[in-house]
C-alpha cells in the first residue's frame, strides 16, 4: 500500500511554531495524510504525548531536528534527542546507533541552517529532504536542480516535508512511502530501502513573509519578557 506521510512538522515545542498536537492531527486529515513525523528544534517534548494520540485516524512518527554544527538533521524514530551541536558525522552515527533514521534537512539551501554539498558526501545519510515546502526556489533555484541530482548520484532515498511551523502548511510537501501494512516500524524501514517519493509544492511568498511575521513578534515578545524580567 502507498501512504502519504509528512515527514518535517513542528509543534509549539520548537519555541517557533504554533502548531499543537491537536491541530497537526486535524491539519493532517484535511491534507489527505496517513501519518506525520513530529521533529521539534532539539526537543522531544511533545513526543512525550503522543500516546494520547494512539487511536488518532492518522500515524504520529516520532522524531526530532538536530542543530548539528553542520547544519539540521532530521532523526527520524528517536523519542530522545542527540545534543546539539555535533559535528553531522558524529550526530548521523549517534542517531543510527540509537536505531533513528539520519536524514539531510533542506540540505543546499541559503536561507536555513542546512549542510552543505561536502557533508552529504563525506556522511552517510539514510536519506535525503529534497523537497521542503517551506523553500523559496526562485531564491535557490540552481542548487535544487543539483540537489536532487546528488541524491541520485550518491544513491539516497528522497523525502518530501512540509517544515510547517503552522497548521494551514502541514501536508503542502509529504512523501508517498510504499509499505506492506500502515506502522510506524514499516514506515521508517520502507526509508531505509528507499521505497519513497516526494511530492507537493514549496512555499507561497505570501505564506513565507507571514511566517517571517511570526518569528519577529515571537523574538520581541521574548526580549521585552527578558527585559522585564531584569527590571523587576
Amino acid at each position: 500500500m502507498k501512504l502519504k506521510v509528512d515527514f518535517h512538522v513542528h509543534t509549539i515545542y520548537s519555541g517557533d511554531s504554533s502548531v499543537t498536537l491537536e491541530a497537526a492531527v486535524q491539519a493532517a486529515l484535511e491534507a489527505g495524510l496517513d501519518g506525520l513525523a513530529i521533529t521539534d528544534h532539539d526537543s522531544c517534548e511533545a513526543l512525550k504525548k503522543l500516546d494520547k494520540f494512539k487511536d488518532a485516524p492518522v500515524l504520529l512518527l516520532p522524531g526530532v531536528e538536530i542543530s548539528s554544527s553542520d547544519g539540521h538533521i532530521l532523526a527520524l524514530g528517536l523519542e530522545k534527542p542527540v545534543p546539539p551541536g555535533l559535528p553531522a558525522k558524529e550526530t548521523v552515527e549517534e542517531i543510527k546507533r540509537k536505531g533513528g533514521v539520519a536524514v539531510a534537512a533542506h540540505p543546499l539551501c541559503p536561507f536555513k541552517k542546512s549542510l552543505g554539498e561536502h557533508v552529504l558526501r563525506e556522511v552517510r545519510f539514510d536519506a535525503v529532504e529534497t523537497l521542503n515546502a517551506s523553500t523559496i526556489p526562485v531564491l535557490y533555484s540552481s542548487e535544487l536542480k543539483k540537489l536532487s541530482l546528488l541524491a541520485e548520484e550518491l544513491g539516497l532515498p528522497q523525502l518530501g516535508g512540509s517544515d510547517s511551523h503552522t497548521p494551514e502548511t502541514i501536508g503542502r510537501a509529504y512523501t508517498v512511502v510504499e509499505v506492506e501494512d500502515a506502522s510506524v516500524e514499516e514506515i521508517f524501514e520502507a526509508v531505509r530501502k528507499g521505497k519513497t517519493r516526494p511530492e507537493g509544492e514549496r512555499i507561497r511568498l505570501q505564506d513565507a513573509l507571514n511566517r517571517l511575521g511570526m518569528k519577529l513578534k515571537q523574538k520581541i515578545g521574548r526580549k521585552l519578557g527578558k527585559d522585564l524580567r531584569e527590571e523587576f
